[in-house]
């Protein structure tokens, strides 16, 4: 399938918003809507990677799915991820994407027992892509959480009919080259996606026109900024912003817990409360949001945050 549409620009991965006993928030989903709207993202890609899809059970992700579906404005079009370690259950999210009326499903590769071919990694995708036959189907590659490390030039070669429904892939991965192989592929006929937040810049010297971050949820005026300058030619400007991202990244990188649990602690600030991740990952501390806070200051975050700034 050539995609009918293509997601330009940013695509946001929100947090799936949790109460601090753990249980899912979705009263928080309309605001966060609202607010990624408002700022300038384009679609969401919900409980993905940074969404904590895999620390969730399969209801969770349908009523998550459910409300986003419900509160997004006009203009915000949704990607679910339906990605799974058990086939049935990733078909049942795919099914139940298509029945509610979302815009695309994706999935990643199994991540325990795992495809070692193309054909594997074909056969797996076909089978959850077949259970939403008229949504765009985006393959998600992501090797460093799912250990799947199968070129996606490849993948695309090997996918022949076998995916009618197939649009795009949200490319999460460093291999550059590979990158471009796949937004040439067809004569460009695949929707490719860019995956990393700190290489987005690179991204779009390969080809990218979309991306797909969990940055995006906080500063997207940044980003926005960084595509504005490199389609006007002015890689300077680009650079300095990628180089901000950058810094950004590794404050929240420096923070002592994971990168998605100091993100999700920073949504508070713009006025978002997501709550803490789930177990097995640790959440930040009062005085560690403190002083991240403190560091993004330092780097003039509020100049560029989404919603009305930093808010002590």
């Amino acid at each position: 399938m050539k995609s009918s549409y293509r997601y330009t620009g940013l695509v946001a991965a929100p947090f799936t918003p949790f109460n601090d006993d753990l249980s899912l928030n979705t009263d928080v989903i309309e605001d966060y809507a609202q607010m990624l709207h408002a700022n300038g993202v384009g679609a969401v890609f919900i409980c993905g990677t940074t969404g904590e899809g895999a620390s969730m059970t399969v209801v969770e992700r349908l009523a998550v799915a459910e409300e986003w579906r419900r509160v997004a404005p006009p203009g915000l079009r949704i990607i679910v991820h339906a990605g799974h370690t058990c086939l049935t259950d990733a078909r049942t999210i795919a099914s139940h994407a298509a029945s509610i009326g979302v815009d695309a499903v994706a999935a990643m590769a199994p991540y325990f027992f795992r495809p070692d071919s193309v054909a594997g990694l074909v056969g797996w995708c076909s089978a959850i892509a077949s259970a939403a036959p008229a949504l765009p189907f985006y393959y998600y590659n992501i090797p460093s959480m799912t250990g799947v490390d199968i070129p996606v030039a490849n993948f695309l070669q090997g996918v022949g009919g076998e995916i009618p429904n197939l649009a795009g892939v949200k490319y999460t991965y460093e291999n550059l080259a590979d990158y471009g192989v796949c937004v040439e592929h067809g004569q460009g006929c695949y929707d490719i996606l860019f995956g990393r937040d700190e290489l987005l810049l690179e991204g779009m010297v390969h080809g990218a026109k979309g991306a797909v971050g969990s940055t995006y949820n906080y500063a997207a005026p940044l980003y926005l900024r960084l595509m504005e300058a490199f389609r006007e030619g002015d890689r300077q400007e680009a650079r300095r912003c990628q180089d901000l991202a950058i810094r950004m990244i590794d404050i929240c990188n420096s923070m002592g817990v994971s990168h998605l649990a100091a993100s999700k602690a920073l949504m508070k600030t713009i006025g978002v409360d997501c709550g803490p991740p789930r177990q097995p990952l640790a959440g930040l501390n009062p005085a560690g949001l403190v002083a991240l806070r403190q560091s993004l200051r330092d780097i003039g975050f509020q100049d560029f945050a989404c919603g009305v700034g930093v808010r002590s």
